[in-house]
């Protein structure tokens, strides 16, 4: 399958006027356009209300309703919560690299790829390390682990105080995969470690925050078990990206199920695994020309542009989805809702993408941007976008009775400098008491 041009894709003009939701404002829109807007302002009962201090707002798209939503807001137990925290292979402000955080209704929440970026959303969503102990990585590239060295490094100095899990897939050879990924990373950041260690990073009987336990998947294993507790089970299965060494997920719990394909091309894989799941998160890329144009600023008949249409073309036939294949891809799955993510939103993006998609597909369909919330029951799946203060502190941590933490590795804060640096450290009170105050 061949994605079309923008022109070609965009013939239906009533599906390009739409385009941008403006703040947490949903836009309803059919295959005829614009039928309805809906917002929803009332934040439900044990909410926490951070719209005062609201600066910074979403442009998801979906045909179905996008209301307003509290970060939070209580998860009911036959509940199953989607946040995308991460949407673009590209960092943008509002559309930092890919991520997902999943929550089900029984307590468990568990992280999907982690990205460039993605660690300020999680602090503005109130989402602590804590709750990010288990990250399920679909593969390697940077632009869904770079921010691992933030949650990794500062999680146990706030309230992870046990290992960082990470699943994900072996590699064409041994030090490929997430084996090594994980050794790598510890040894790494060997000099942050030691420098916060005189503070208690772990929990007596449960291991340390920075010790990293790692579950390599194979590859190429069709339905493999990577984790299967507290009623959550979370398989995987082959991936068709950029070389040997990438994978899905598919997620179910209290009959409930969910997708999340990471980085792919096409497969068959996804047709079988992706079949009848409440949610199908799947990744989509705009055509090569508009890829060229927006990151080249070329145009046709400009010196070079023939080589960016190339290069997009190759980057896309090794590893992604076009528009037309997602559509044929939810067609053959049926999911009760599918989401495109990866994506690059703009006004002049959207509406030719919808096209491809519906000229396939006339199901629920949705394309996240950050921060788009998706809750999912067995009668309903609701979609809201989050309003976050771009100035957000670290959200109230989770506290640990004092003989529960490990000893701390070092035993005061300037154990680790030696003697030399410490004779010229300035003492307190040669600026304690300002002139102005004598």
């Amino acid at each position: 399958m061949n994605a079309t041009s923008s022109d070609a894709a965009g013939s239906s003009s009533s599906r390009r006027d739409f385009l941008k939701i403006a703040g947490a404002a949903g836009v309803v829109v059919g295959t005829g356009g614009v039928v309805a807007a809906c917002s929803s302002d009332a934040a439900p009962e044990g909410a926490t209300d951070t719209a005062a201090a609201a600066t910074s707002s979403g442009a998801s798209w979906s045909n179905l309703p996008i209301g307003d939503f509290i970060a939070g807001t209580p998860l009911a137990e036959d509940q199953m919560r989607i946040t995308f925290l991460g949407t673009s292979f590209l960092p943008r402000l509002s559309q930092e690299c890919n991520s997902i955080f999943v929550e089900t209704g029984n307590g468990d929440s568990f992280v999907f790829d982690f990205g460039s970026g993605v660690s300020a959303k999680y602090t503005a969503i109130g989402v602590t390390p804590a709750r990010q102990t288990k990250v399920f990585l679909t593969h390697l590239h940077g632009d869904h682990t770079s921010d691992l060295i933030t949650l990794y490094c500062f999680g146990p100095s706030q309230d992870r105080k046990t290992p960082l899990n990470l699943y994900g897939p072996s590699g064409p050879t041994p030090d490929e995969g997430t084996d090594a990924f994980g050794a790598t990373l510890k040894a790494l950041m060997k000099w942050h470690e030691e420098s916060f260690s005189f503070l208690p990073t772990g929990l007596v009987g449960q291991g340390d925050g920075y010790d990293i336990v790692t579950t390599e998947l194979p590859y190429m294993d069709v339905g493999g078990v990577a984790y299967d507790e507290n009623g959550v089970t979370i398989t995987h299965f082959p991936a068709v990206h950029a070389r040997d060494g990438s994978i899905s997920y598919k997620l179910a719990w209290n009959g409930l199920s969910m997708v999340f394909s990471g980085d792919t091309k096409p497969n068959d894989y996804m047709l079988d695994q992706g079949r009848g799941v409440d949610v199908l998160i799947h990744e989509m890329v705009v055509p090569p020309d508009v890829w060229a144009e927006k990151n080249s600023g070329l145009a046709p008949g400009d010196p070079g542009w023939d080589q960016a249409v190339q290069t997009a073309q190759a980057v896309q036939q090794s590893s992604h989805t076009p528009q037309l294949a997602l559509g044929y891809i939810l067609s053959q799955t049926q999911p009760r809702l599918g989401i495109a993510t990866h994506f690059q939103v703009n006004d002049d993006t959207v509406g030719p993408a919808v096209a491809d998609v519906q000229s396939w597909y006339d199901g629920s369909f949705a394309i996240a941007t950050d921060l788009l919330v998706v809750t999912v029951s067995k009668d309903d799946i609701s979609l809201g976008q989050v309003t976050v203060s771009d100035f957000a502190w670290y959200p109230p941590p989770v506290l640990y009775p004092a003989d529960e933490l490990s000893p701390a590795k070092y035993p005061t804060p300037t154990a680790q400098l030696n003697q030399t640096l410490l004779d010229n450290d300035i003492p307190d009170d040669a600026f304690s008491t300002p002139p102005s105050a004598a």
